[in-house]
């Protein structure tokens, strides 16, 4: 984002507007979001809670199988696999736990972003996917999306180690519909992977 990309930015959190991102905008998207998540009642464990294979979400999925369970929700407007028009996306198969709470974040998208154009503006029909059985890049610890339980959304323009919002231009408005429907959004909160949202509290 540029300096005027982030200043609509910090006015939106409630910090000083001056184009400048450092810890006091850092903290204040984290509040600002996670307020709208507490708003939202879902009640999710931690991502290491997850990892322990114990949480409402159970084992986390492998190549070959065992699979988690999942839950189809119709989307309120098409997406596109990979950013590709020729290959649309009317439907996602999320895990029945929090399946619910992604249609009600894809309602608030909706309204947020109601017409075709404005959505491609956001970034918001570039779809990277939910379900992928393998480990968090770089780590032993399984990924989220092994659980069905995280969706990756505008990859190519909020790249995986890139840092939000100065290197990254995921919408803070994309980020409050989530964050409304109790998703949390991980570039606010780990000041990258901004594609990335995923159903725990942490």
């Amino acid at each position: 984002m540029n300096r005027r990309e982030i200043k609509h930015v910090q006015r939106r959190i409630g910090v000083k507007p001056d184009g400048f991102w450092g810890p006091i905008s850092t903290a204040g998207a984290a509040a600002h979001l996670r307020g709208l998540m507490n708003d939202s009642g879902a009640s999710w464990p931690t991502q290491g809670e997850v990892r322990t294979n114990r949480s409402i979400y159970g084992r986390r999925g492998f190549h070959g199988g065992p699979h988690p369970p999942g839950e189809r929700i119709e989307l309120p407007f098409s997406l596109q696999l990979y950013g590709d028009a020729h290959r649309p996306v009317h439907s996602l198969y999320i895990h029945p736990v929090c399946a619910t709470a992604y249609a009600v974040a894809f309602d608030y998208l909706a309204d947020e972003f109601p017409t075709t154009a404005r959505r491609r503006a956001a970034g918001i029909l570039n779809y990277f996917g939910v379900y992928n059985p393998r480990n968090a890049r770089g780590s032993s610890a399984a990924s989220m999306h092994a659980y069905r339980l995280a969706l990756d959304l505008d990859a190519n323009n909020n790249r995986n180690r890139s840092h939000w919002p100065t290197a990254s231009s995921m919408p803070i408005e994309v980020m409050e519909c989530f964050a409304m429907a109790g998703i949390l959004p991980a570039g606010a909160f780990w000041s990258r992977d901004a594609m990335h949202f995923q159903a725990t509290i942490s």
